[in-house]
């Protein structure tokens, strides 16, 4: 029975994937900043005695050190790590704060990063382990008004592709898991950005009209990338990419088969009927 870490599991995608893999009957660490806030991750470690949970920030070094030590003691070493935790943020790039930059990168990068740091030398030295990223789409194409999580989400993409690379020859494998729209509490939280409403306010309603269109329609439940994740620590044909779903590949489709530079030029574009009728053209359904 192999452990799997999962950070980020008090609801969405981590607890998805939490519950998913104590089905599979792997011993489940899942892990959050206040996991006693989080009915359903107490409920699943009562229902699942493979599931052991523990409050984990992965902005803090101690905090990180402290639970994987504990995890190695009291279970064993680490053999799939699922760094999930992640924080969104959206505004323009002239008015979104600093701050707020900087707390999305130290959570959806540098919590990652810690992460990584943390578990890879016993699966060096094992020859043997899995790490997986929840990425995004927003990590292979821009988005408007949410600069700071596509960089973060950028920045996740390369650590790990570069990593990839490097553990290669120790038996370790990494996944990047790129969702699209995913029915999650993430697209609750956060508050429009002082200045936007006034200099980007076309951005303001676009964004708004199709985060409803993708949680309405095009968007997947968490468990669909809970399955994606299993398949890709398990699969003997392991990927480094994995984009779910249909509006992910749909989306990274467009934009590398116009380029960025159309991407600049729809920005250029006032109307919001002329925005999303050309969208449709390119989509070949509506987008928002």
């Amino acid at each position: 029975m192999k452990t799997v870490l999962i950070t980020g599991s008090s609801s969405g995608i981590g607890l998805a994937t939490a519950t998913h893999f104590a089905q599979k009957k792997y011993r489940v660490v899942a892990t959050a900043r206040t996991p006693d806030k989080s009915e359903s991750l107490q409920q699943l470690a009562q229902k699942y005695p493979n599931v052991s949970v523990k409050s984990l920030d992965v902005c803090s070094q101690e905090s990180v050190d402290s639970v994987i030590d504990e995890t190695r003691h009291m279970i064993g070493e680490v053999q799939i790590l699922i760094n999930n935790a992640g924080i969104s943020g959206s505004g323009s790039l002239e008015h979104a704060p600093i701050e707020s930059a900087r707390a999305i990168m130290e959570t959806n990068y540098f919590g990652a990063l810690r992460m990584m740091q943390a578990v890879l030398p016993a699966m060096r030295e094992a020859r043997n382990g899995n790490i997986v990223n929840i990425s995004s789409q927003f990590g292979r194409r821009p988005f408007f008004l949410m600069g700071h999580y596509c960089a973060s989400k950028y920045a996740l993409n390369a650590a790990s592709e570069a990593l990839a690379h490097e553990v290669s020859g120790y038996g370790v494998r990494v996944a990047i898991i790129e969702p699209g729209t995913v029915v999650t509490p993430i697209f609750g939280k956060g508050a429009p950005t002082v200045g936007d409403e006034k200099h980007y306010a076309k951005f303001q309603r676009r964004l708004g009209r199709q985060v409803e269109r993708g949680l309405r329609s095009l968007g997947c439940q968490p468990s669909v990338i809970a399955q994606c994740v299993e398949a890709a620590v398990t699969t003997d044909a392991p990927k480094l990419h994995y984009l779910v779903a249909d509006d992910a590949v749909d989306n990274v489709a467009m934009f590398e088969k116009h380029g960025p530079e159309a991407w600049v030029e729809e920005g250029a574009i006032e109307d919001d009927d002329i925005y999303f009728k050309l969208m449709r053209e390119r989509f070949g359904y509506d987008i928002g």
